[in-house]
């Protein structure tokens, strides 16, 4: 509240409590990551549409990374802040099962699956600021997708 030029009074005028504010502050960035989720759901190329879904995720939280981990982090201790933190993740969780089953890799735990690579993604993605390099964004980006495609395919023949 210290950096604002609002008393706690008028900032409840606004938000009824702090879940209400981060509510609001994450809303919009579930729009961007829908959009690059129903790129990667419905792509020909899966890999390449993958890969593309982390760019834009890695961008995401390197550009809101302060809002994202305020969420994750006090998602513990607030049961509003974390289904905040469910509506950022869930759906993110239901497109990568989906991407798993249709890889035909045998996997018997595609949801564990999904929920295992999505969290990897998520804790590596919330170590992104907004003084992280193009060339360290993409380097982090590469190795998430070769994680993933090697988890996905390597059995493959």
């Amino acid at each position: 509240m210290g950096r604002t030029t609002l008393s706690r009074k008028s900032f409840y005028v606004y938000f009824r409590d702090r879940a209400e504010l981060i509510g609001a502050l994450v809303r919009p960035l579930r729009v961007e990551d829908d959009e690059a989720l129903a790129r990667w759901r419905q792509a020909e190329d899966p890999i390449a549409a993958g890969r593309e879904a982390l760019l834009s995720a890695a961008h995401t939280y390197r550009r809101h990374g302060a809002i994202l981990r305020a969420v994750f982090w006090s998602s513990g201790n607030d049961p509003e802040v974390a289904a905040a933190r469910s509506a950022l993740v869930d759906p993110v969780i239901e497109v990568a099962e989906s991407i798993v089953d249709a890889t035909n890799s045998g996997i018997a735990d595609s949801r564990g699956t999904a929920t295992a690579l999505v969290t990897m993604n998520v804790h590596r993605l919330l170590t992104l600021t907004p003084d992280t390099s193009d060339a360290d964004l993409h380097a982090l980006v590469d190795t998430l997708a070769t994680i993933w495609e090697r988890a996905l395919y390597s059995s493959r023949g």
